[in-house]
């Protein structure tokens, strides 16, 4: 019954909104058992009843547009029919022939267009139940009143603005719903239903004191209520009279200007459920304490600094919700909720978790991000409850230890300078300069010895090639210099030299710090220099300004449509998120919220530098410092560790070779003293931290760990550095070449810089310097497969090549502009398709920044699920089954442009489920891929499949967000307004199953 107000729910929403759905339930099990039929027009334009309809006992004509009801439904009047179902239809007003059905016992006419109900209804003296929801009335008839036997009324999502003072004389209402009506005033007619239990008031904005609305004194006497929603009312206060309503179960308060709740409110004995979520609170209220019963508790979105020791006495707490407080830290006693199943703590301002945190063993949805979190550092936390115990247990065993430790990350131009720089700033003295672009490069630097500052310092190459592995560097809790060579700077190409590297961090490090440091500051003139510097931050400026104004005004939108009936919504094709249901819409408003409140930390000024000034670099040493000491912005540099997890780390430094088998980490875990049950989880948070690499969720990788990062970069420039001269030099390194095999090894090399293709034996011969066995091969191609980075294209899906050459491609090499055809056609393609053909496209716009080798990765993620494909530079053709799919991107060729990826395949409208199963897992992916970009702000869209079959250059684009729904109970088809409100089939924008990932959640 709740369910249909917002087309969605929370979590908290499926469990509060249980007790409304019992009497939905008890009304269809008396059904259940009764002769029923449901009529349909299917494709003609009036219904026609059948005939001998006497023993019906359902009728169900619902989700047919009608306007008027079938000819002959009054001579029902005589036969057995209780329930009458016309819900989903165009009325206007209630047709005359179902007042003449005097024996009905449940009328469901809702979501049509009733104005107003007559007195008329009177006539059906026996109904029991009467849904009037999603209309357009203002008031109810007087005669309501004499309803006598009416048990479940719902009047929701109407205009009702007053209820008749008969409605006071319904003695056997038990439900009411009222929900999002115009009522100003807590109705006095209320106060006289002595059976009522349930009553769903919310989203009527109650007038009354200066801060809002209020409940009446009387309210006490409604002693039978069980269930009371109150959400979004404007209450501000409750009386003390509230206290008596001694027999409630369920209380909904969100979105209200509550601060305190009544002395009185612990009498509320029975009370299982409280939203008091989105009010003002600032202190736990400690009534809320003396509620025993009490199983879920959502108190999100205030202003609690403190939880109190006390909340222990909620014994049979499930569920806890605490989200987007000021919370500093937990009380102890938290861990004695041993029934918690849920807990929600994010976006707090916790560091520490209490000690024993792991006997909460039965939270299954933990939440966590979005708080400065140093014990347990924040790699293990987000890992779950189990990781958190294994932590707490390892921290018992073995001494705490403290170590100092900062990423610093240089990024910037191809010869701005970064690694001139690195080695000034780490050598600590004026150095040669030399010439860098080696590719990725990682060094430890001891900053300072006597402070224990080290940091561990990457310095990512300027060059394009790189672009696809430099996100996988760029990680929270780095400091990141981005470099810019003054001299050549000029204004106009502020966004390559600077504004690009910000959207990049932005992206993939939401409220990053980020230092920019000018270089060759010797070449340029005092003047010069200070106007580069002045024009360099006000660039930044108006780039932030720029930003955050669109992700404002988008943000608006989305809290206009919030604002919105669901209905006007799903109904209105000009309405702006058309059909997007409020659970998707608070997502994408969480989201916005959260990118607005996650901007870059950019310090300033500009810091200008020359290696030929050392006290310049001195200075900077000393801002780099300071700040990286600073424990606001970095708590994680003074994250506590077992001393067993750090004593691990740095004896995984010590073994030169390229990876270790488990069993070779598992003996230096028992050197660090770590039994091999406590491994797991240690070298799990050295792979969230980026110290080593170990992948416990890949079947043949979970057996390695990778602790030589500096040889596994070695390896990843070998592939990303595009110089035929330098790949040629290695191949033939140590091999006698004559012109036949030097012919060959050219032949070779120039497939990998076209295409991207090298087989097995080239392969090998690349790495030789890095690796000695076969098995170091294919481990190295498993892990860059696992990357995204590259994937045999002639492997076998169920057994392994027999003395077969195995090919593997690197998408990012691919250079022809468009796939091979033939590989495509067949007949036809999706820009000459036949008018019987359907076409399904989704779209993702990135109006900032397309992720540096996104496209590439989403190639490789996408093999497993499709066959014979032709890939091009931007686009790839292929099959999934015998279903044809395109993906494509589309760069943007102006400043006010997005850049486009879209995915798409075409059936026949009778099969365009299976062009659905083509794309969807491929959607899947992408979404799973863009979770890695946190800070990213991107659009998803159903392309019109009308617009697209006509060729229209400017298609209508349906919301994204209507992907993760069900397709709307009893609708058929929606309305694109492109070209006269033309009518598209449901099935062209939703999918048979909704997505798992939702494309607006991060």
């Amino acid at each position: 019954m709740m369910a249909s107000k917002d087309g969605g729910m929370d979590s908290c929403d499926l469990k509060t909104a249980r007790l409304w759905r019992d009497a939905a339930l008890r009304s269809r099990k008396l059904r259940s058992s009764l002769r029923q039929l449901t009529l349909s027009c299917g494709e003609q334009s009036k219904l026609t009843l059948p005939e001998n309809l006497s023993d019906v006992e359902v009728l169900n004509l619902g989700n047919n547009s009608l306007e008027e009801v079938p000819d002959g439904l009054q001579s029902l009047a005589e036969g057995n029919l209780h329930v009458l179902i016309l819900r989903r239809n165009k009325f206007l007003s209630v047709p005359s022939a179902v007042y003449e059905l005097g024996r009905l016992t449940e009328l469901d006419i809702s979501h049509n267009r009733l104005t107003c109900l007559t007195e008329a209804v009177g006539l059906l003296s026996q109904l029991k139940k009467l849904c009037l929801s999603h209309n357009q009335l203002q008031t109810l008839p007087k005669v309501m009143g004499g309803l006598l036997h009416l048990e479940e009324l719902d009047v929701s999502f109407n205009r009702i603005s007053y209820l008749p003072d008969t409605m006071q004389g319904l003695p056997r209402l038990r439900t009411l719903d009222l929900d999002h009506n115009e009522l100003c005033h807590f109705p006095q007619q209320l106060l006289h239903l002595p059976t009522l239990e349930e009553l769903d008031f919310s989203g009527n904005k109650m007038l009354g004191s200066n801060c809002g609305g209020s409940l009446p004194e009387d309210i006490r006497v409604m002693k039978s209520l069980k269930v009371l929603w109150l959400s979004s009312t404007g209450l501000c206060t409750l009386p003390y009279s509230f206290c008596d309503l001694v027999s409630l179960e369920s209380l909904m308060l969100d979105n209200n200007h509550l601060d305190s709740l009544p002395a009185g409110f612990g009498s509320l004995q029975k009370l299982r459920m409280i939203n008091l979520s989105s009010n003002s609170f600032q202190d736990f209220p400690n009534a809320l304490l003396q509620l025993l019963e009490l199983e879920e508790l959502y108190i999100s979105r205030n202003n609690l600094s403190v939880v109190p020791e006390e909340i222990a006495r909620l014994f049979r707490l499930v569920t806890l919700w605490l989200d987007n407080n000021k919370i500093r830290y937990l009380p102890d006693s938290i861990v004695n909720l041993s029934l918690l199943e849920e807990l929600v703590l994010q976006g707090n301002q916790i560091a520490i978790l209490p000690e024993n945190f792991g006997k909460l063993s039965k939270v299954n949805i933990w939440k966590i991000k979005d708080n400065p979190l140093i014990q347990p550092p924040y790699e293990v936390c987000m890992k779950g409850i189990p990781y958190i115990a294994a932590y707490q247990k390892e921290l018992a065993h073995s001494q705490p230890a403290v170590r100092p430790r900062l990423k610093l990350v240089f990024m910037g131009l191809k010869n701005a300078g970064k690694t001139i720089l690195r080695n000034c700033l780490t050598e600590g003295q004026q150095v040669t300069p030399i010439v860098g672009n080696k590719g990725i490069e990682v060094t430890n630097w001891t900053a300072d010895a006597e402070r224990r500052l080290t940091f561990i310092v990457y310095d990512l190459a300027g060059d394009q090639s790189y672009d696809i592995i430099k996100p996988f560097f760029l990680s929270p809790g780095a400091l990141y210099i981005l470099v810019v060579n003054l001299k050549s700077y000029i204004s106009n190409n502020f966004y390559t030299y600077i504004g690009y590297f910000l959207h990049f961090i932005s992206a993939k490090v939401p409220h990053a710090v980020v230092c920019i440091v000018g270089t060759h500051a010797d070449l340029c003139d005092e003047t010069e220099m200070e106007e580069k510097c002045l024009d360099i931050h006000h660039q930044i400026s108006l780039q932030e300004k720029r930003d955050s104004e669109t992700l404002h005004n988008i943000a608006e939108i989305v809290d206009e449509a919030l604002c919105q009936d669901y209905d006007m919504r799903a109904s209105n094709p000009h309405a702006a998120f058309y059909g997007v249901n409020d659970k998707n819409l608070r997502r994408k408003k969480a989201n916005f919220q959260y990118l607005m409140n996650n901007r870059l930390q950019i310090l300033s000024p500009v810091l200008c530098v020359s290696c030929h000034d050392y006290s310049n670099i001195r200075r900077l040493r000393e801002k780099l410092l300071s700040v990286a000491e600073h424990r606001e912005i970095f708590p994680n540099l003074h994250r506590v560790l077992p001393k067993s997890w750090q004593m691990l780390e740095e004896l995984h430094f010590k073994p030169q070779e390229l990876w270790l088998t488990w069993w070779d980490s598992a003996r230096l875990g028992l050197q660090a003293g770590l039994t091999e049950d406590r491994l797991q989880s240690a070298l799990s948070y050295l792979h969230e931290s980026g110290k080593l690499l170990y992948f416990e969720d890949n079947t043949t990788l979970k057996e390695y760990v990778f602790h030589n990062l500096t040889k596994l970069i070695d390896i990843l420039n070998v592939f990303f550095q595009r110089d035929a001269s330098v790949l040629l030099q290695k191949l033939a390194c140590d091999n006698k070449t004559d012109d036949l095999r030097s012919t060959q090894l050219l032949h070779y090399v120039e497939g990998f810089l076209l295409h991207g293709l090298l087989p097995n034996h080239i392969l090998k011969m690349l790495l030789k310097p890095h690796i000695k066995t076969h098995q170091d091969l294919q481990l190295i191609l498993e892990l860059l497969e696992k990357m995204g980075l590259c994937y045999c294209i002639n492997k076998p899906k169920t057994k392994p090549l027999n003395g077969v050459t195995a090919w593997y491609k690197f998408p990012c090499y691919v250079k022809n502009e468009v796939p091979h055809a033939e590989a495509w056609i067949n007949g036809t393609n999706l820009s000459g398709q036949s008018l019987a053909v359907e076409q399904l496209q989704i779209e993702y716009s990135f109006p900032f920044i397309f992720p540096p080798g996104l496209f590439a990765r989403f190639s490789v993620q996408i093999n497993n699920h499709i066959v014979q494909r032709s890939d091009g530079k931007f686009q790839i053709f292929a099959y999934r089954g015998k279903v044809p799919v395109v993906v494509s991107f589309r760069p943007a060729t102006g400043a006010l442009q997005s850049d486009i990826l879209s995915i798409s395949s075409h059936a026949s409208l009778p099969n365009i489920w299976t062009a659905w199963q083509a794309i969807t897992p491929l959607v899947e992916e992408l979404n799973a891929l863009l979770q890695e970009w946190p800070g990213l702000y991107y659009t998803v869209h159903v392309l019109c499949s009308k617009c697209l079959k006509r060729g229209s250059p400017t298609p209508h684009t349906f919301p994204g967000e209507l992907l993760t729904q069900p397709r709307p109970e009893g609708v058929t088809e929606i309305i694109c307004p492109k070209n006269g409100s033309e009518r598209v089939n449901v099935a062209l924008v939703y999918p048979p199953t909704p997505t798992v990932i939702s494309p607006c959640s991060k």
